[in-house]
């Protein structure tokens, strides 16, 4: 009888079993998640708006600065410069630039770059913004071509941009003589173009001179079309007396060029882009005997 007293005793001794309810999720945690998540969400943004990478080389780079300089089309910003370092062979300079995200259909092998500073020169007087902004890279933008995002900069800004209406020709002549990039074409007085490039042809011994002649000009010329140096002042006398004849004071400084239809001629069809043309002393020299110059 005992020793069923001390049995249940000594379960009436045994401790309690202790419970304890499953802590909830402390608040002290809201704060780093909520950072982490404002975190992740601005480095998203961040990378969901950066804008393409692209290399431009140049001859060099001066004036250009990384971190500063911008690339800019119709004075608007399009890009900056992030890094400027040495091309491998050390003959020019690769810049780095990150462009605006909806800059991203116009990196095409037509699209063109180049660097605006002030200059000063006979015939030339540009880029004077920049002696006080600084140097900037001008772009001019193309959806045409093949996609890309290695360049070469022009050391040019083009004088035609591209999609500009109009037709490139050619002109043959033994010498440049006044004539210069930027040089203006006129069509009866109407300044209706300009020289945009030239180069020497070594094989005939001559200048090919590049011009554009904006529309719709363009189709005043044609096959029997012929173009003359309008630089400076030309006096000619024959029995009805002395004729003088000049295009204007831009022309007479920085040389010009004009074209028409020599009298008794017929038009011909209208001249195709790039058609070759030989380029004749004056005016008065386009009735002489007509040349044909074959491609």
């Amino acid at each position: 009888m005992n020793e069923g007293n001390s049995d249940m005793n000594n379960v009436e001794q045994a401790p309690e079993a202790q419970i304890q309810t499953k802590r909830g999720f402390s608040i002290i945690w809201v704060v780093p998640i909520i950072a982490l998540l404002i975190g992740g969400g601005l480095a998203f943004k961040a990378m969901s708006e950066k804008g393409p990478i692209i290399t431009i080389t140049f001859e060099t780079a001066d004036g250009l600065v990384a971190g500063k300089t911008q690339i800019k089309f119709k004075d608007v910003e399009v890009g900056k410069v992030t890094q400027i370092d040495l091309s491998g062979d050390e003959s020019g300079v690769v810049v780095t630039a990150e462009m605006n995200k909806n800059a991203k259909p116009y990196l095409r092998d037509k699209t063109n770059f180049w660097v605006v500073r002030a200059k000063i020169m006979a015939g030339e007087i540009s880029g004077l913004g920049t002696l006080l902004s600084g140097a900037y890279i001008g772009c001019n933008p193309s959806k045409e071509g093949q996609k890309t995002k290695l360049f070469t900069g022009l050391e040019k800004a083009p004088l035609v941009t591209v999609g500009m209406p109009g037709h490139h020709f050619i002109l043959q002549s033994k010498d440049l003589g006044s004539l210069d990039r930027g040089a203006p074409i006129y069509y009866r007085g109407i300044k209706v173009g300009q020289v945009v490039d030239y180069d020497f042809n070594h094989e005939r011994d001559g200048v090919d001179i590049k011009l554009f002649v904006e529309a719709p000009f363009h189709d005043k010329v044609h096959e029997n079309t012929r173009f003359w140096n309008a630089s400076g002042v030309d006096f000619t006398m024959d029995a009805t007396g002395v004729k003088l004849d000049t295009q204007s004071l831009i022309s007479i400084m920085l040389g010009g060029l004009s074209f028409d239809i020599p009298k008794g001629q017929t038009p011909g069809a209208l001249a195709e882009e790039a058609k070759i043309f030989k380029l004749f002393k004056d005016r008065a020299s386009i009735d002489e005997r007509i040349y044909t110059v074959k491609r």
